[in-house]
């Protein structure tokens, strides 16, 4: 166990002394605070200079016109009265209006022709009403009794206001988006990172050395905790950093643009999630899932002289990782995260790193969460079982390419 602890401590040194890893550490977060800043700036910039009034060519009887501007004030009515249909379109097409009212009682045309910002409801009901007022006034009804049945109905319609469960969505699907890619891309830079401290050492023949005091297993799994505590720190670090970035955005832009009421809103939901939940999960499943592949670049760092004969084994062990990702996006974030895909491929191995880590901002079941862990350790223990195998033929091994075939027999070897 010393001799484990003593590996550990080296590798997390050697890591976070370097100059890229602490490069890293503190440039990453300021790119992404800024370029979450520069996101909501040109959105709300966009937001504004794009809006735009919707305009409506409206050739029709001076009541339906009234009724029209009445119901809604903020669009631009044009009025027009001698003017065919073809033309009227026509001149809608090349002033670059959003719709036209086509309508007269009188001759039976009732035409609405537009884009989808025009209140269609809205003109329906006006266009609707006239024409029945019409028809009454044909069939000598009485103009009061017509007045009467028309004037002050009981009925109101108020629009149901979703903007606070669509943003929330958004916000979870953006935290869940990124978890997920954070957890691939630290497996694989951390990944890549043992098994290139094993080439390295495997070609200055320093493993030689080492290989007489430790046995590979124990110099393996030295390696793999090593890098995963530096991987931790990272992230520790990133989240404070990003976290006090969010603040002062918050601070900032909820006065920038027309849409500060929005940008508030996203900023309260964003407080609103368990952030707490989010980072233990990180934490659990960042270092399940590393630990899981990690083994598995430490057997290919072992068997190859080279890291360009790594590339026919590395492509195996990334796609389960990318896969992870894409359906992760396309079940939980566009999809349902409670639905039968999204909660099978958390429960895969392989997968559940990153799908069950894209599932907790839209809340699972603990025991979901314990049993995924809990089939990652079990994988885990058997990956690194077959891969230290692996690892102590292939960390002596000079001279030669290894095929596929022959990291199988070494699995079996005795």
């Amino acid at each position: 166990m010393h001799k484990l602890l003593l590996i550990i401590q080296r590798e997390f040194i050697t890591k976070v002394r370097s100059k890229a890893y602490l490069v890293l550490i503190f440039l990453s977060p300021m790119l992404m605070i800024g370029m979450f800043a520069a996101i909501f700036y040109f959105a709300s910039k966009e937001s504004k200079d794009n809006y735009k009034q919707v305009s409506i060519l409206a050739v029709t009887t001076p009541e339906i016109a009234a009724d029209i501007q009445k119901e809604n004030p903020n669009i631009a009515l044009e009025y027009r009265t001698v003017i065919s249909f073809k033309d009227a379109k026509t001149l809608v097409n090349d002033k670059d209006l959003n719709g036209l009212i086509y309508a007269n009682p009188l001759s039976n045309m009732m035409e609405i022709y537009g884009d989808d910002k025009i209140p269609l409801h809205s003109l329906e009901t006006i266009l609707e009403k006239h024409w029945i007022l019409q028809q009454l006034k044909n069939k000598g009804v009485e103009e009061y009794v017509i007045k009467q049945a028309t004037e002050n109905t009981p009925i109101h319609y108020s629009k149901k206001d979703d903007s606070h469960a669509t943003i929330q969505k958004w916000v979870q699907g953006t935290v869940a988006i990124g978890s997920g890619y954070l957890v691939m891309m630290f497996v694989i830079i951390y990944g890549n990172a043992v098994m290139r401290s094993i080439i390295e050492e495997k070609n200055s023949r320093v493993v030689e050395i080492m290989v007489c005091t430790v046995k590979p297993f124990q110099l393996m799994l030295g390696k793999i905790i090593g890098n995963a505590l530096a991987g931790i720190l990272q992230f520790l670090i990133w989240g404070i950093l990003l976290l006090g970035g969010l603040f002062l955005l918050e601070i900032y832009f909820p006065s920038v643009g027309g849409n500060s009421e929005k940008v508030e809103q996203i900023f309260n939901i964003i407080w609103e999630i368990n952030y707490t939940q989010i980072f233990v999960g990180f934490v659990f499943f960042f270092l399940s899932g590393y630990l899981l592949y990690s083994s598995f670049y430490a057997a290919v760092g072992a068997a190859v002289s080279s890291e360009t004969d790594t590339q026919q084994f590395v492509h195996p062990i990334l796609l389960p990782l990318m896969f992870a990702v894409y359906i992760g996006i396309v079940t939980v974030v566009n999809g349902n995260p409670n639905g039968s895909t999204a909660v099978l491929f958390s429960f895969v191995p392989f997968t559940s790193p990153v799908v069950m880590l894209m599932r907790i901002p839209f809340g699972v079941p603990l025991w979901e969460i314990i049993l995924s862990l809990a089939l990652l350790l079990v994988s885990f223990i058997t990956t690194v079982y077959v891969a230290s195998k692996i690892y102590r033929i292939g960390i002596l091994t000079y001279g030669n390419k290894p095929s596929m075939k022959q990291l199988v027999k070494w699995m079996f070897q005795k």
